[in-house]
């Protein structure tokens, strides 16, 4: 008897400041549960009452009313997600309670270890704010992650899978990532950044687009020059310019202290995200 797939299942982590239905990665994660019947957790937090620093002097009369605002607020972010999860028939589990027995990273990264994909923003506004959990989720959760703009619009649409490619393992695990989860792909463009490093490899280009091939895609890959753009720059460039719907690579090829002051591919995308994007590390 042939047994049936197993469901695969997504973590959303959505903050009452940066939550929206309409776009964005709510709107991407309830597309790509929805069309590929994936099951859904919705990590939808009120991260103010994970601190209790107090940047601009209140009162502790006007901190209970913020906090009870953003409280309410979240409860209707959460009870409209839930709706519309119901509505597509996706099945949903929710996180809306922080437990700081582990601390609040440990506590996103214990989550998010259990589903085969967490979906996120990378807004950078307070303490607790989303870039500090993408960082977080990378290097600790174990699983890939995927960067969703918050203005984006266009769902989850992902036929055309774009590759920062430099045969590295952590490329490789990203495209791979992106293959398994993504049933709908059905092009591949590798983007080989000519003037960034040297790209080892064994295997020529026509074997690597013939391997790919067999797989039932359409492959190509494209070398493009970096010139004076930071590199996460350039391949977003150049996947926007190749039609790609997503963007997957590899995340923090060098040293997290070194990525952070000298920049790269990781830190240009984290902090000007233009596309969906697939990181795995």
């Amino acid at each position: 008897m042939e047994k049936a797939c197993l469901k695969k299942s997504v973590l959303l982590y959505a903050p009452v400041e940066t939550f929206d239905l309409t776009r964005g990665p709510a709107a991407f994660t309830l597309d790509l549960c929805g069309q590929h019947g994936f099951n859904m957790t919705g990590m939808i937090l009120n991260t103010n009452l994970a601190t209790a620093f107090n940047p601009i002097g209140l009162t502790y009369a006007q901190l209970a009313e913020q906090s009870d605002q953003l409280d309410a607020q979240n409860a209707a972010n959460l009870s409209g997600l839930k709706a519309r999860c119901r509505a597509s028939g996706i099945d949903f589990g929710e996180v809306a309670t922080i437990d700081h027995s582990r601390g609040f990273f440990p506590f996103v990264c214990d989550h998010a270890r259990l589903h085969d994909l967490a979906i996120c923003g990378s807004d950078d506004t307070g303490m607790l704010n989303e870039r500090l959990v993408c960082e977080a989720l990378l290097f600790d959760s174990g699983r890939p992650i995927l960067l969703v703009p918050h203005g984006h619009a266009g769902g989850c649409a992902a036929k055309s899978l774009a590759v920062a490619w430099d045969n590295s393992r952590s490329a490789a695990r990203a495209m791979g990532d992106a293959l398994a989860l993504l049933p709908g792909i059905e092009a591949v463009t590798f983007l080989v950044v000519g003037d960034e490093k040297t790209i080892v490899s064994s295997i020529d280009p026509a074997e690597q687009v013939r391997t790919l091939s067999r797989r039932g895609l359409k492959v190509s890959i494209e070398r493009i020059a970096k010139g004076k753009r930071g590199i996460g720059v350039a391949l977003q460039e150049a996947a926007v310019d190749a039609g790609a719907d997503l963007l997957a690579m590899g995340a923090y090829g060098h040293s997290r202290l070194r990525e952070f002051i000298l920049g790269g591919a990781t830190f240009d995308v984290l902090h000007g995200l233009r596309l969906p994007v697939l990181m795995a590390h």
